[in-house]
């Protein structure tokens, strides 16, 4: 999967949202748990709750599609990402794709003005997670 909505804060009420909101968690983290909660000899631990929702499923190599998924997304679930970034508590909200880079390592993206429009008017950031491969994946 390749592009998230992430949000949190230190006082973000994460059950609470989740019992109120339509939309479709993908995973919720509180304040104190453990942060790989799978590897046990990890002591990292959140400082903040959150939530992820996957808002696009195209590849790290499908940079054009996630923008495309993320850009229906917004429009069909605004007023329900609008209802999340002004929960109480909430600090941060972004949307994160993902995409790989092949060397050598340089790369330009490109955001369409209408994917912009709409997170900034959801109140939600854009990211972009670069990863490096060989170019055989």
């Amino acid at each position: 999967m390749a592009c998230f909505l992430r949000a949190s804060g230190k006082r973000f009420d994460v059950d609470r949202f989740a019992e109120l909101s339509s939309l479709r968690l993908d995973a919720l983290w509180r304040v104190g748990e453990p942060r790989f909660a799978s590897n046990a000899s990890n002591s990292m631990i959140h400082h903040s709750a959150g939530i992820r929702i996957v808002a696009s499923d195209a590849d790290f190599s499908e940079l054009r599609k996630q923008i495309e998924e993320v850009t229906s997304f917004l429009k069909l679930h605004h007023d329900d990402i609008k209802k999340l970034t002004t929960f109480s508590g909430i600090e941060e909200a972004m949307l994160d794709f993902g995409a790989w880079i092949s060397p050598p390592g340089w790369a330009s993206f490109v955001f369409p003005p209408e994917l912009l429009a709409l997170a900034g008017s959801a109140g939600v950031a854009l990211s972009l997670s670069v990863y490096p491969t060989d170019g055989e994946v």
